[in-house]
């Protein structure tokens, strides 16, 4: 587990003696829990980390201030409040990269496929929302004019041009897939996973919702295909972690542990690419599909708390990393924007996530009910504290507000 200074730290588990007061019908509620939340996650906030400006234990968790600050981005658009815009322009500005792509080279040593990703949410997010622009560059016009070769769809356009040309070199195996690392000498570029290519899935399958652009609605089909034939994603939608591509391999042994942030980037994907084909059955079945493999996966600790939601590889057992301990704020925020995309799947997803978000509610007890814990269905902080246990947190609390917020745009009809 992620640990802060010594400081710090007394300050996040000093006890008020209750917990988070949240009412999952209430949008004022709602609100107000998420502001206390997001002040307990803005404890790891430190302006000179070279980890995308939020304290890491490690140089590799850069990808999870990306979520982050994606994190903070939909707590901007959903509740009005701005305390954090700033900041989190700020960071986004300056890892996004000389080539306008979240591919800094500060992070060339680290950075893999799904890194990347998690950092290109940012640009669709904003791209979604109309978020505000960053300082044009590349590109005389306003700031945030189309022809910035920094706009928010420039650089979802980038990341997607990189992550094309990326399959096109790997697909001397598996007939096809990102590998999970791109720099060919990192540990683990023998493997193609889930979180890459869901990663890319999402990616093309939002940029072609938004933007109408055909090519893009093509990979997001591309990828899909090609994700079930290798096994990824099985009949049964359930969406498995990867498999090895060295030598004679060729993707032929799949890793079946199942993440929720796998099956929901790709259930997220899949409600984007409903909306593009407005409103196909077989997109619909795909969702729908995906988001009853995550309740059935990803739901029911205990049989007193059938509809919250846990990381059921690691959870119960208290053996989820610091990386582990965000994913669930990927399932949360995904679900909640899968309920607006396809309606239809509002009512299977809306219990899940208000179940979870009053967990997760009881949980808050330190620093003022702002530092939150891992497990949402004892009814109490269960003594776990990190970066990504507070961003779950938030993304599901928060997620609940996905309905009322602004409608995600596009750019043609």
């Amino acid at each position: 587990m992620t640990r802060l200074s010594a400081a710090v730290a007394a300050i996040a588990l000093a006890t008020t003696g209750a917990t988070l007061e949240l009412d999952v019908k209430d949008q004022a509620s709602i609100k107000e829990a998420a502001a206390q939340v997001a002040k307990g996650l803005y404890l790891y906030h430190d302006p000179s980390a070279p980890t995308g400006q939020f304290t890491q234990p490690e140089s590799w968790y850069w990808w999870l201030s990306g979520s982050a600050w994606n994190g903070l981005m939909d707590y901007t658009v959903y509740t009005g409040d701005t305390t954090y815009q700033a900041d989190l322009l700020s960071a986004l500005g300056q890892n996004a990269g000389p080539n306008h792509d979240f591919a800094p080279p500060e992070q060339a040593s680290w950075e893999a496929n799904d890194d990347q990703a998690y950092w290109v949410y940012n640009a669709l997010s904003a791209m979604e929302y109309e978020f505000e622009a960053l300082p044009c560059e590349g590109a005389s016009g306003a700031s945030g004019s189309s022809d910035c070769a920094n706009s928010w769809q420039a650089i979802g356009a980038n990341a997607f041009d990189e992550f094309a040309s990326r399959w096109a070199r790997d697909s001397a195996t598996c007939a096809g897939g990102l590998k999970w690392q791109y720099t060919t000498t990192a540990d683990g570029y023998f493997y193609k996973n889930a979180v890459s290519n869901g990663g890319f899935f999402q990616t093309a399958a939002r940029l072609a919702r938004h933007t109408r652009n055909a090519t893009y609605g093509e990979w997001a089909a591309r990828v899909w295909d090609w994700s079930a034939a290798v096994g990824f994603v099985d009949a049964e939608f359930r969406v498995f972690d990867g498999a090895g591509d060295e030598g004679a391999d060729n993707c032929s042994a799949v890793n079946r542990d199942q993440w929720s942030y796998n099956a929901a980037s790709y259930a997220h994907g899949a409600a984007h690419m409903y909306a593009y084909t407005n409103g196909s059955e077989v997109w619909e079945d795909r969702a729908r599909g995906l988001v009853e493999a995550a309740r059935d996966a990803f739901f029911g600790p205990t049989a007193d708390a059938p509809d919250v939601m846990y990381e059921q590889k690691c959870e119960k057992d208290g053996a989820c990393d610091g990386d582990q301990t965000s994913f669930k704020a990927s399932m949360a925020r995904w679900l909640g924007k899968t309920a607006v995309l396809v309606p239809s799947l509002a009512p299977t997803i809306l219990p899940l996530l208000e179940a979870s978000a009053a967990g997760a509610a009881a949980s808050c007890s330190g620093y003022e009910n702002s530092t939150c814990g891992m497990k949402w269905y004892t009814g109490e902080f269960d003594g776990n504290y990190a970066m990504g246990v507070e961003l779950s947190a938030l993304e599901v609390i928060q997620s609940l507000l996905a309905a009322s917020a602004p409608n995600m745009t596009v750019t043609a009809r």
